[in-house]
């Protein structure tokens, strides 16, 4: 008996240890994504002057803004805080059609398609200084 009861806590032991250090499908997207995938880029920044809140990107920046999202790393976080501060939004647009969005929330979180991810500060102070140049276009879908 006491034999089952010691493989049985060994197996749950094993299985948690795999949950956690599983990644997250948002992560595994991010790193992966080639330039070759991408057919647009835009950007939103919020709060900001209105004619600078957004930018379509030219393709000569998306071996930059790709770069940047390969980097991508952190913890899933179910229930983050809400945050006071900026935001800047990448929507990335790929060869096939789909729309993903790539956030920095306040140099606090990531965020992929609506999943929060702690990805420290110290890399995302890094990268959320994009220049944008032109007012949100009407009938934007955020």
């Amino acid at each position: 008996m006491q034999k089952i009861i010691t493989s049985g806590a060994t197996l749950l032991i094993i299985l948690a240890m795999l949950t956690s250090c599983a990644t997250d499908d948002n992560i595994l997207w991010a790193q992966n994504l080639k330039v070759s995938d991408v057919s647009r880029i835009e950007a939103v920044r919020m709060p900001a002057m209105y004619n600078e809140r957004y930018k379509d990107f030219e393709e000569t920046d998306f071996d930059r803004i790709v770069e940047i999202i390969n980097n991508s790393k952190g913890k899933r976080i179910n229930n983050p805080e809400g945050i006071n501060g900026g935001c800047i939004t990448f929507y990335i647009t790929t060869t096939d059609g789909a729309r993903h969005t790539f956030s920095n929330n306040g140099n606090t979180y990531l965020v992929i398609d609506g999943v929060s991810f702690d990805a420290g500060y110290d890399w995302l102070s890094t990268w959320g200084e994009e220049t944008l140049n032109d007012k949100v276009p009407d009938g934007f879908e955020y």
